[in-house]
């Protein structure tokens, strides 16, 4: 945002004015949203990026139209929030904090600074996000991820491609980096949304005391981080970041968890984004996620994420999940009543975190109370071990339930102050004072009756307004009996309005009521607050358990109504799978029979399979396929297929599409090369690699000596299981030439009207792929295909000669394309049709005869 001076100086200063530009100085990089009365009003440069933004109005605040303003409701705060932080901005929330007086300006104050790393709403799925990174020497760096709605920090020092992978599948809204190293980041950052922070904050020494401290004196070593790691200073960084934007300490911030990755499956950004595993890299279609979220609350949702986008690589807490997704697919019943009662269960997590930052609601309050009053139930659902264990795992919450139930009224608004919050029952000083209140409109119709008894004018009548408190109006006609004790306040056109010493007694009594009401349900609500707050670790404990049951149950109703089958998993290097289906194509094709395939891969004659065969024949399908099913199984999901047998992967590395990044400046070649030289250099034993035409972004002899170069590689160097989709069917012969290397094909019927994509796996290599067949399916011009054809007749004829590759290459560069149809007869045809006989000479006949008899003869040898 560009930033304009706040005030300019032909703007006449007022004293709000002053003290709007004083906050707005303090503040200069984010949108001041100033508290005036029931508005948040913003100004100049501000209002004008809101007045876009959040489509409301663009008025002014002066005659002279030199003070632009734009401002939103302050109940309808968290809405146009939301908005804003959405489009990348950050919001200083300056509030009115004292007594309007009566000369002067109001006190305000800025209370907290909401940023895209900070924003917990109270409903929807964003929520904040924090990283920060410290780059290290040797390709290393030090990483902290800072779950805002959760309280979860971890940390970690690994390597950059492994931070880089973090950083993706956390989507971090924003990443703290030190400011002394601007213009010197690891490129994985470009692009990603950075914040300079204080270099000091990094530093290991004085973090590791400061976040020893935040943590409750707790030794970092209790929680398995060594203080003398670099990971210290940007764990550190992400909670003062967050302690200085809301003004206040991190008390839902619990522990710190050693950010390991060798226990988990490293999945890339581009792996995460070929293979669509999550909405946000779905580009507007389905994700892995959506086609298996069938969870009930926001906190079984988050653990479906994390457990896709960071599955497990030990096999006994694989099969322990598995083991109870099948107890609840086993008993309908049972998981029937389990997900009823998911339903109710609210995002404590969220509730805890909003509370213990200070921009809780009684709505959080109640969150916490509905699912620990649905607690009770949930657990007396029987299901036998190892799920029987999880159930045993939830703290014993009864002592706050009881306390929530008896502090805190059924329904609740949304503000405090809208309405009661805290029980009479629970405060004898609160229920003496609402019993005060409540009297008074009965006292109010006894005073009434009595005064019109007095005066003899029965249409006496008692209002308010906020000028002068409660009156009496006496119409025109009864003015003559007005008794003396009757003060005049009010002339109207047909009435005039009264008021007495009892009244204003009354209205004393009334407004201290109400006063005392508000201070006392304050108190509580403050009281009740900080008792929440002091459980959050029960209640953190409480919600990530609920995520987990949440996400067995919604993944064993996705088992038992798509037919899915419980894998086995274990330290091998078999790839095994017999009748896979995709289960994002298989989800979205619910009308449409999916063809199952099988998957062999890892076997010492198959650890390398080369996959040729036409474009549209499936092999994205299957190279895709075969890549979601060992990230689901090692996430401990059933799979949909037959039966597998799935070897630990610890790397899935995808080389699939065609993209460019203009924006870094490397063309969709460049990009091509740079993941598969990503996936060469860290590549190990035990990854699963697909590589779906490599080199064809280039020449055709630079392409396929690229492709040939690391075919050669990932079999020689490496024991990795790779799955290579090509059109260069001349990399088949591999096959022959390096053991482990298998040739596999689409299967294709052919036919006289064309050919049909069976979108079956078979054994062997393609014979031809098809092109011009898929381009006329396309639709392109009949004239283009019959030249396309003459092209490729030239290639076959001709050939490429290039003595400098190795044998048993094959000496012509292009096979032969399958004719499903023959253009050059058509060609003949459509010539001799055109010809103009009579204004041939005869030279110019003979020219044409020999044309169309040498047309003829290819057209006949091709039948």
């Amino acid at each position: 945002m560009a930033r304009e001076e706040a005030v300019p100086g032909d703007v006449r200063m007022t004293p709000w004015l002053d003290q709007y530009k004083a906050f707005k100085e303090r503040y200069p990089d984010a949108l001041l949203l100033f508290r005036m009365g029931d508005f948040y009003e913003l100004f100049f440069d501000d209002a004008r990026v809101a007045a876009s933004v959040l489509d409301i109005a663009l008025t002014a605040r002066d005659s002279e139209k030199k003070i632009p303003m734009a401002g939103v409701p302050h109940h309808a705060l968290s809405l146009y929030l939301g908005r804003l932080i959405k489009a990348g901005y950050r919001a200083a929330i300056c509030e009115q904090v004292g007594a309007v007086p009566s000369k002067g300006v109001v006190e305000r104050r800025v209370v907290r600074v909401v940023t895209p790393g900070t924003y917990v709403p109270e409903e929807g799925t964003e929520a904040g996000h924090l990283a920060a990174l410290l780059p290290l020497r040797n390709g290393r760096a030090a990483l902290a991820l800072l779950a805002v709605e959760t309280g979860s920090l971890e940390a970690g020092t690994l390597p950059e491609e492994e931070a880089a992978a973090l950083l993706s599948a956390f989507a971090p809204g924003e990443v703290l980096f030190p400011s002394n190293l601007e213009g010197a980041l690891p490129d994985f950052l470009e692009g990603r949304p950075l914040r300079p922070a204080a270099p000091e904050a990094f530093k290991t020494a004085n973090a590791a005391r400061r976040l020893s401290s935040a943590l409750g004196g707790s030794r970092l070593a209790s929680f398995g981080v060594e203080e003398e790691d670099p990971c210290v200073g940007p764990a550190w960084a992400v909670l003062d970041y967050l302690s200085a934007t809301q003004f206040s300490a991190v008390r839902h911030v619990l522990r710190v968890t050693p950010l390991f990755v060798k226990g988990r499956m490293v999945i890339d950004e581009a792996a995460q984004r070929n293979l669509e595993l999550i909405p946000e890299t779905a580009a507007g279609g389905a994700s892995l996620f959506s086609c298996l979220d069938r969870c009930r609350t926001p906190m079984g949702r988050r653990t479906l994420r994390g457990w896709l986008l960071r599955p497990l690589m030990d096999v006994a807490a694989i099969e322990r999940r598995q083991a109870c997704i099948g107890l609840i697919a086993d008993d309908a019943p049972a998981s029937s009543r389990l997900q009823d009662l998911l339903a109710g269960m609210r995002d404590v997590e969220r509730a805890l975190s909003r509370l213990a930052l200070g921009e809780g609601t009684p709505r959080d309050l109640a969150a916490v109370r509905d699912t620990l009053r649905l607690l009770p139930d949930l657990l007396a659902v029987e299901f036998p071990e190892p799920l029987a264990g999880l159930f045993r795992s939830f703290p014993d919450a009864s002592a706050l339930r009881q306390y929530l139930e008896e502090a805190l009224e059924d329904d609740l608004p949304r503000a405090l102050g809208q309405g009661p919050v805290i029980r009479s029952s629970f405060s004898p000083e609160l229920a003496s004072w609402r019993d005060a209140a409540g009297k008074g409109e009965a006292w109010l119709e006894d005073y009434l009756e009595r005064e019109r008894a007095a005066c003899a004018t029965p249409r006496l009548k008692v209002g308010y307004n906020r000028a002068f408190g409660y009156y009496l109006e006496v119409g025109r006609t009864g003015l003559t009996t007005v008794p003396p004790h009757f003060e005049r306040r009010q002339t109207l056109v047909n009435a005039e309005r009264f008021v007495t010493a009892e009244l204003r007694e009354f209205q004393d009594r009334m407004l201290r009521s109400e006063g005392e009401i508000a201070r006392v349900e304050g108190e509580l609500y403050r009281q009740v607050t900080e008792c929440v707050v002091q459980a959050g670790a029960d209640l953190q404990v409480t919600g990530r358990l609920l995520g987990v049951l949440d996400c067995l149950a919604s993944e064993a109703v996705v088992a038992r109504e798509r037919n899915f089958v419980r894998p086995t998993v274990n330290e091998s290097a078999e790839f095994s799978v017999r009748g896979g289906r995709h289960p994002v194509l298989e989800a979205a094709m619910a009308d449409a029979a999916f063809v199952p395939n099988d998957v062999t891969l890892g076997k010492d004659d198959a650890r390398v399979v080369i996959l040729t065969g036409p474009n549209m024949a499936g092999k994205s399908t299957w190279l895709r396929m075969t890549a979601l099913l060992s990230i689901m199984a090692q996430a401990g999901l059933w799979l949909p297929a037959e039966s597998a047998v799935i070897g630990l992967v610890d790397r899935v590395f995808t080389r699939i599409g065609a993209r460019d990044d203009l924006v870094r400046g490397s063309s969709t070649f460049m990009v091509e090369m740079l993941e598969t030289a990503n996936i060469l250099n860290n590549v190990t034993d035990r990854s699963l690699v697909i590589l779906d035409e490599v080199g064809r972004g280039t020449a055709t002899w630079d392409g396929m000596s690229i492709a040939w170069a690391v075919l050669e590689h990932l079999q020689a160097e490496t024991r990795a299981r790779v799955l290579f989709a090509t059109h260069y069917h001349e990399l088949t012969h591999l096959e022959d030439r390096l053991p482990g290397v298998k040739n596999l094909s689409m299967a294709v019927a052919e036919g006289k009207t064309g050919i049909l994509f069976l979108h079956q796996v078979t054994p062997g290599p393609a014979d031809r792929s098809y092109g011009i067949e898929v381009a006329r399916l396309a639709g392109l011009p009949p004239s283009v295909l019959r030249r396309a054809f003459e092209l490729l007749e030239l290639f076959e004829r001709e050939g490429f000669e290039r003595a400098d590759v190795p044998p048993p290459l094959p000496q012509k560069a292009l096979r032969r394309q399958l004719l499903l149809f023959s253009p050059e007869t058509d060609a003949v045809v459509e010539e001799l049709a055109e010809l103009d006989v009579t204004d041939l000479t005869p030279d110019q006949a003979l020219e044409a005869l020999r044309r169309l008899k040498e047309k003829s003869v290819r057209a006949l040898s091709h039948a």
